[in-house]
């Protein structure tokens, strides 16, 4: 009997162990965010509109942020500048505290302390953020000479209701002068397009794309270059496509695969 109630004991503490050693594990040692500048994609849904976003945005170590946001729902475009503040939070993240205009975030640090990702807090909102670190830093036209590509999905205005669409892209960039090749889906129709364009610039990384397809059909986004050359992104700001997207600087000598 002594023998089954000291086997019984030491079987109850075993079970006992991981749940103790789980209890006393220390939390995670966060990073202090990085203060600097940052350029963030969003893209989503805001109600029953889609929802495509742009912002240049700069992070101080009093806290304080300062931005400028291109915005399109729906149809609807705007432009606006804006200030707020960073806070930290538990678990490696921060909240963004914009004005009234501009959304507010929740946003998840890397081990380096640098914002990666994000979600808008505001009701309606369903949005996803990418936060690419942004070095103040003059945007000249040579640093994105070479090819750039992307993937991107979007919605299009059809019979009153938005349907995906999808578009690869391929761009030769030459002093701020591209030619490129798009190959579309929208609503499971196919499309190949070859287009030419310019970047203008308007401050610094900021600026307007113009292109115009082998059909004739323009094309208007407003455009933030990445400042370290590794691409740019964009926001369609007409008509009855809304795409944004973030497209990749491929290197000049990329590496062999053998």
């Amino acid at each position: 009997m002594r023998s089954r109630l000291l086997l019984a004991l030491i079987i109850g503490t075993s079970l006992q162990v991981p749940l103790q050693a789980a209890s006393q594990e220390p939390d995670t040692v966060c990073p202090a965010p990085m203060v600097g500048q940052y350029l963030i994609v969003s893209e989503g849904q805001r109600d029953d509109q889609p929802l495509g976003r742009l912002q240049l945005e700069r992070w101080s170590a009093d806290g304080s942020v300062s931005g400028v946001r291109f915005l399109r729902v729906g149809r609807t475009y705007s432009e606006t500048r804006y200030d707020g503040r960073w806070n930290r939070l538990v678990g490696c993240s921060v909240s963004v505290i914009r004005d009234q205009k501009t959304s507010p975030s929740h946003v998840l640090l890397s081990d380096q302390g640098f914002p990666r990702f994000g979600l808008s807090t505001r009701p309606g909102d369903v949005v996803a953020e990418r936060w690419i670190p942004q070095p103040v830093d003059a945007c000249r036209p040579e640093a994105m000479n070479g090819v750039v590509m992307s993937l991107q999905e979007g919605r299009t205005l059809t019979s009153n209701r938005w349907v995906p669409n999808a578009v690869i892209q391929k761009e030769t960039w030459t002093d701020w002068t591209m030619a490129g090749l798009a190959v579309s889906s929208y609503d499971g129709a196919n499309e190949v397009a070859t287009y030419q364009g310019e970047f203008v610039q308007k401050d610094n990384c900021i600026g307007r794309i113009r292109q115009q397809d082998a059909r004739g059909v323009s094309y208007v986004y407003a455009a933030i270059l990445r400042s370290d050359g590794g691409g740019y992104a964009y926001l369609q700001t007409q008509g009855d496509d809304l795409t944004v997207a973030l497209l990749e600087r491929s290197p000049l000598q990329p590496s062999r695969l053998d």
